[in-house]
């Protein structure tokens, strides 16, 4: 994957997060919903169980672009 592509997903990322927070959603517990369902959402298919704490770890960042306080443990 290009470096451009790369940051394209996450500006992507981090405008979901803020595109829900704007819409009265709470961006922490999207991400703990998020992270939750790349753990243990059998129904999420799509995720290989390889790239799950990488996933962990883009959510974590892409919040962080949009809210800088540390994200407290889910």
């Amino acid at each position: 994957m290009t470096t451009e592509r790369v940051m394209h997903l996450e500006q992507a990322l981090a405008a979901v997060f803020a595109a829900a927070e704007q819409q009265g959603l709470d961006p922490i517990q999207l991400r703990r919903q998020a992270i939750g369902g790349l753990i243990g959402n059998a129904s999420w298919r799509w995720v290989a169980p390889e790239h799950v704490p990488g996933a962990i770890a883009e959510i974590e960042g892409a919040l962080f672009l949009v809210d800088p306080e540390p994200v407290q443990a889910s």
